[in-house]
C-alpha cells in the first residue's frame, strides 16, 4: 500500500519537480549570464570568469580567473588572450607563459574576430621579440583581417602607433599591400561602371 502510494506521488510530483529544477537553474544561468560580475558563479561561464578578469586588480587573482575562464571555454582564442594578458601583467615582461597563451590562442581561432585587434597590437608591437611562428601566425592574420574594410582601417591606424619599428613596417606593409590592392578594385570597378555606361 505505502509502495503504490510513493509510486503514485512521484508520478505526480516528479515531473513538476524536474521541471521547477529545470526552470531554477534556467533562471540563475540566465541571471549569471546578464549579470557576469555581480552574480556568484554556480554555473562555470567563461563569459561569468572574463568579466571578474577584466575587473580584477591583483595580479594573481587576474591569472586564475583567467585560467578558470580558458578551462571553461578552452576554444575560444579570447580566452586564451586574457590569460596572455594577465600574465604579462604579473611578469612585467615577455615571457613563455605569455608567448604559450598567445601560442594558443592562435590554435583556438587563428582568425578569431573577438581576438584580432589585442592580439594584432600586442604582437606587433613587440614583433623583435616574437618567435617566427607567432610572426607568421599574426601575419597571416593580418592579411586576412585587412581583405575586410574594418580590418584594412585598424591595421592602417593601428601601423603608425606601433612602438616596435620592425612591426611597425611589417604591419605597415600589409596595409600597403591591401591599400593598393583596394585602390586598383575601386579602379576597375569604376571603368566597368563608365563602360556600361557609354553602352548604354
Amino acid at each position: 500500500m505505502t509502495q503504490t502510494l510513493l509510486w503514485t506521488r512521484s508520478l505526480r510530483y516528479g515531473p513538476a519537480g524536474a521541471a521547477l529544477a529545470i526552470a531554477l537553474l534556467g533562471a540563475v544561468a540566465a541571471l549569471q549570464f546578464a549579470m557576469p560580475d555581480t552574480m556568484p558563479v554556480i554555473l562555470p561561464f567563461s563569459e561569468s570568469f572574463y568579466a571578474r578578469t577584466l575587473a580584477a586588480t591583483d595580479n594573481d587573482l587576474r591569472i586564475d580567473l583567467a585560467n578558470k575562464t580558458v578551462n571553461a571555454a578552452p576554444g575560444r582564442a579570447e580566452n586564451w588572450l586574457l590569460l596572455a594578458s594577465a600574465y604579462q601583467q604579473k611578469d612585467a615582461a615577455l615571457s613563455g607563459r605569455v608567448l604559450d597563451a598567445l601560442r594558443r590562442s592562435y590554435a583556438a581561432g587563428p582568425l578569431s574576430p573577438d581576438a584580432h585587434d589585442w592580439r594584432l597590437a600586442y604582437v606587433f608591437s613587440n614583433w623583435s621579440l616574437m618567435p617566427d611562428d607567432l610572426r607568421r601566425a599574426a601575419m597571416a592574420e593580418a592579411e586576412a583581417y585587412a581583405t575586410r574594410y574594418a580590418g584594412f582601417v585598424y591595421i592602417k591606424e593601428l601601423a603608425p602607433t606601433l612602438p616596435d619599428s620592425e612591426g611597425r613596417m611589417a604591419l605597415g606593409l600589409v596595409a600597403l599591400t591591401h591599400d593598393r590592392a583596394m585602390d586598383s578594385a575601386r579602379r576597375v570597378a569604376q571603368h566597368r561602371a563608365m563602360r556600361e555606361i557609354t553602352l548604354q
